[in-house]
């Protein structure tokens, strides 16, 4: 991640959120949601702005490339919309039925925007083929050319804040986010060069890139998806047991640790593993390295840890 883009999400926080540290580590499920309703709310605001300016000019100029760019920028709101609504949700404290929290509707979300930008793409793709085949006359316009440029820049920095938040509070809905508005900044560039080639009379390029960028919209989406039901099914983090496997052998008295589980909520995490102590400890003595042990996991990744003794034998 570029500095540029590390020191404007340190100002956001610093400026808007003020019981969070951006250079602490943000692990409590408060501060994640405060960081993903600064990052939604960014969103929304520069969203808006570009939509209505797309949107006008595609009408202007009769392009269905950059209408439906526009109609993507705009979905971009809504995404942001079922982000704040996917940590809202999240955070509601554990119940009867869901003894550890409600964490992993988040993942939800994520799947929600992705089914969000599989519809969007099959939309627009669907009109830039009838546009194709009518060679539907668009008007070029260098202004609008670097409008689109301005666009697709302004998107590119939103991706990378949002990815910088994202892996702040290692959130999967927010990365969603990102690449919802990178594949809009590229979209974005695609409509400009449609809006070029317009200018001398080719405008079937406006149908054939607006049906790349539909191709794009769905690819993105598919990606998303895979990702979120991953997550969903439970996939197994190599970062994450790398981590938990550090923790315990830092501990003084784990000589080894084995068969660790991660059960990912989002902000919450249940965690269980075994270590291996010196067979001849004192039994009081082995709890305490145990006990040491789930603190130290608990403290670092906010995790709700049990950890299982065995004894070695030299």
């Amino acid at each position: 991640m570029d500095r540029f883009t590390m020191k404007t999400t340190d100002y956001l926080i610093t400026r808007t959120l003020k019981d969070v540290s951006p250079e602490s580590s943000i692990k409590a499920p408060e501060q994640r949601q405060k960081i993903a309703y600064l990052e939604a709310f960014v969103s929304i605001i520069i969203n808006i702005i570009l939509a209505v300016i797309k949107a006008i000019f595609g009408l202007m100029l009769n392009s269905i490339s950059l209408i439906a760019d526009a109609v993507h920028t705009a979905s971009d709101v809504l995404t942001s919309v079922v982000v704040i609504l996917g940590f809202k949700l999240s955070a509601a404290p554990p119940d009867e039925k869901h003894p550890h929290g409600h964490g992993r509707i988040e993942f939800i979300a994520s799947l929600i925007i992705s089914l969000m930008l599989i519809g969007v793409g099959i939309k627009f793709g669907i009109n830039s083929y009838h546009r194709y085949l009518e060679n539907t006359p668009v008007k070029g316009s260098y202004l609008v050319v670097a409008v689109m440029i301005a666009a697709a820049l302004i998107k590119e920095w939103m991706s990378r804040l949002s990815i910088d938040m994202g892996n702040r509070i290692s959130s999967s809905a927010l990365i969603a986010d990102a690449w919802h508005h990178r594949t809009d900044a590229i979209a974005s560039l695609l409509v400009a060069l449609a809006i070029l080639a317009s200018q001398f009379g080719y405008y079937r390029v406006d149908a054939v890139l607006g049906f790349a960028v539909s191709a794009l919209i769905i690819w993105t989406g598919i990606e998303i998806f895979n990702d979120s039901t991953s997550k969903l099914i439970g996939e197994s983090d190599d970062t994450q047991i790398e981590k938990i496997n550090n923790l315990a052998l830092g501990v003084f008295g784990v000589k080894s640790c084995h068969d660790i589980a991660v059960h990912d909520y989002g902000a919450n995490k249940v965690v269980s593993l075994h270590i291996e102590v010196q067979g001849t400890m004192m039994l009081y003595q082995a709890h305490e390295i145990a006990q040491q042990v789930e603190e130290t996991i608990n403290r670092e990744m906010y995790a709700l840890t049990t950890v299982h003794l065995d004894s070695k034998k030299d």
